[in-house]
Formats: C-alpha cells, structure tokens, sequence
C-alpha cells in the first residue's frame, strides 16, 4: 500500500525520526538541504523507472550518506585513493591553495561518480553508499 508524499512530510519524516540534522547539536544522517536534494534524486528516479518506491527513512538512512564535500567522501570510504588524488594535485608552490584544494575536489569527484550514484548540492554530496 503506497501513498504520495509530500516533500514536508518527507523532511518532517526524517526530522521527528531524529534522523535530520536541524542544527540543534543533536545531529542527524542528512541536513535539510540534503533531504531536499534526496527528495529531489527520488522523485526523478520514481519517474525514470515509471513506478513508485517505498518510502523507508531508515532503509534511506542507511543505503545513502551526506558528506560535506567529495573530498571527505573519498577520505572516509576509501582513505588510500584519497592520499593519492592529494599526492597528485601537490603543487610546488603552496601559494595557490584554493586551486589545489579545487582541483582535489574534483577530482575526488570524479572518482566517486565512477564507484557509485552521487547527489551533488549547493553544501554538499549525497551518495549511495551501497556500492
């Protein structure tokens, strides 16, 4: 049995739950611009599969993980592939930081959308950490 939700009732879902990140220190798996960009990710997912799916806060909670950027996603899932992509972008003349930390990020983007899905959004990234 399968009813239409809402994106509140989806965000307020997560929130009652205690699984959303509403700024109160007591944490959560996702922010609120997180939930929006996941809203976002399954409703055109159910519309590309052309069903609807189930909507299971703690199945999602666990199947997909909010990182802040892509470079703290590649750091945490895979921490050898993270020493290399900041190995390789070591520019001799540590002036120009913000390049170098620009280029690590996409490059660790990059090699996250090659293991897995990713939901990219103004703060952060989403991905499905069931790869």
């Amino acid at each position: 049995m399968y009813t239409t939700t809402s994106r509140d009732e989806f965000i307020d879902t997560f929130i009652a739950r205690g699984r959303a990140d509403t700024g109160d220190g007591k944490g959560g798996n996702f922010t609120i611009d997180g939930l929006n960009a996941l809203f976002d990710y399954l409703e055109d997912f159910e519309e590309s599969m052309g069903e609807s799916i189930q909507f299971d806060p703690i199945g999602l909670c666990c199947q997909f993980a909010e990182y802040q950027s892509a470079a703290e996603a590649v750091q945490d899932i895979n921490p050898d592939m993270y020493s290399d992509i900041v190995e390789a972008n070591a520019y001799e003349d540590e002036q120009d930081l913000n390049a170098q930390s620009m280029d690590i990020e996409g490059d660790c983007l990059e090699w996250i959308n090659g293991q897995t899905t990713t939901i990219c959004f103004n703060n952060g990234i989403i991905i499905d950490s069931e790869f």
